[in-house]
């Protein structure tokens, strides 16, 4: 009977399946992807607005995902811009020196982006998406071309798609404002620290030296470090990401700008 052994029981016996399931999936995962076959698994799928993706929660998915599958992207759907008219699909990755150095350590300093030569252009590398429809869908969109209405190619650009791309412009600005005015903060305290120091030292010679005219003992030396502690760091992670973030709200307001340029200049030809 089931009820004689409580590990034969249904439900207890299909959650130690379920638990041995979870612990063996990355394993069989990186072990046939190491094998070449297909396992269908690449990543994640996030469906976004205008490229707002690149936050610091975006960062870590993408690097748990390159953790356990070298080869694992992430594919941005924007369906803001598919409304539109335009499919939006991007997929993205971590660049090697960018998962590195995440990898040894969470937050970016100066001269860590520096040594390792990261910025907000190679910070992630963004793979080619192909598309492809079967023989009966590409029929149906032949099909659908004969009976499309040709006056949407005078459509204008809508306005509030640029509006909105241009408010989330702003606000990126107002982050690297932000981020900078933390760095001035930063260098401030650093340039008092080093004048702190250098006056402590230099009062401590004057003193020790009219202590020696005298005749009596000098100080003795101490640790100048020890008593001047060096300011915490920025980090440049989220100005790294804020920027990432600038670039591609530019990206997207010159390719909208650019596919309705024309069009506005022959309307404004015809109401002239």
């Amino acid at each position: 009977m089931w009820t004689s052994n409580p590990i034969l029981r249904p439900d207890i016996f299909s959650s130690v399946l379920c638990v041995r399931w979870s612990l063996n999936k990355r394993e069989c995962s990186r072990g046939t992807s190491t094998r070449h076959i297909d396992y269908q698994q690449v990543g994640f799928y996030q469906s976004t607005y205008l490229n707002t993706h690149c936050d610091r929660n975006f960062l870590d998915s993408v690097f748990d995902y390159l953790e356990e599958m070298n080869e694992a992207i992430a594919i941005i759907y924007d369906p803001l811009k598919t409304k539109l008219g335009h499919l939006s699909l991007r997929a993205f990755k971590l660049s090697s020196a960018a998962f590195n150095l995440y990898k040894a350590e969470k937050d970016f300093t100066a001269e860590m982006l520096r040594d390792n030569m990261v910025t907000y252009e190679n910070l992630f590398q963004e793979i080619p998406v192909v598309v492809k429809n079967s023989s009966l869908t590409n029929v149906l969109l032949c099909e659908l071309g004969h009976v499309q209405d040709t006056t949407s190619y005078f459509t204008l650009p809508t306005s509030s798609y640029l509006e909105k791309s241009m408010q989330l412009l702003l606000g990126g600005l107002d982050e690297i404002n932000q981020d900078l005015l933390k760095i001035n903060k930063y260098q401030k305290s650093v340039y008092k620290k080093q004048t702190d120091m250098m006056k402590y030292i230099q009062d401590r010679k004057e003193e020790n030296d009219r202590m020696i005219r005298e005749g009596l003992k000098p100080l003795p030396e101490e640790d100048v470090n020890e008593l001047f502690k060096d300011p915490a760091p920025v980090g440049r992670l989220e100005s790294l990401l804020s920027a990432n973030r600038i670039t591609s709200h530019c990206d997207m307001i010159e390719e909208h700008v650019k596919s309705g340029i024309g069009k506005l200049y022959l309307a404004d030809s015809f109401m002239s």
